[in-house]
This record gives structure tokens, sequence and C-alpha cells, in this order.
């Protein structure tokens, strides 16, 4: 990185390298820290891991019994489209 000094506030380093280590420029610290029980109480009040679904739960059992019962050892760019039109026939039948 190039120290640009007509640049308002740090120059010269990565982004990440200033915000993790602020006093190498001569920043302070002022991240807050987080409670993560606190984090993990607010996400059970709002819904849990139901937030992070995508779809039903049921549905979810299903495409996954599908999907062990084509036998793909390993899921990869060479075999996804096969995967997806087994996956697509199995679930509309």
């Amino acid at each position: 990185m190039q120290r640009d000094k007509t640049k308002a506030g740090p120059s010269g380093d990565s982004h990440n390298n200033l915000y993790f280590m602020p006093k190498k420029w001569g920043g302070k610290d002022l991240i807050q820290g987080v409670d993560i029980a606190v984090i993990h109480e607010l996400k059970e009040m709002v819904g849990g891991e139901s937030l992070l679904q995508f779809v039903m739960p049921e549905y979810a059992a299903q495409a996954e019994a599908v999907y062990h019962s084509i036998g793909v050892q390993e899921l990869s760019i060479d075999n996804i489209w096969f995967v997806f039109e087994e996956m697509l026939r199995s679930l509309s039948t």
C-alpha cells in the first residue's frame, strides 16, 4: 500500500491491519466486546435456527434423503447438473 499524505485518516497499510492493529498508526482500539450468550438469546427470541432455513424441515429431510439415495461420493462442478436432474426427477414424482 502506498502512503497518501493527502488522504484523511491512515494510509500505507491494508484496511485489515489498520482495523485490527490501530495502535500501529497511532489510533485507539475502540472495538466493543460482545457477549455471545446475549446474541444467542436474542436469536432464540426471534425464531432461533428457523431464521436460517430456506425450506420447511420436512422438505429439507426429503431432499437430503433423495441426495443420499443418488449415491454421490462428492459434489463437484463436474457432477452438479446430474445431481440436480436426478433430485428434481425424484422430488417431482
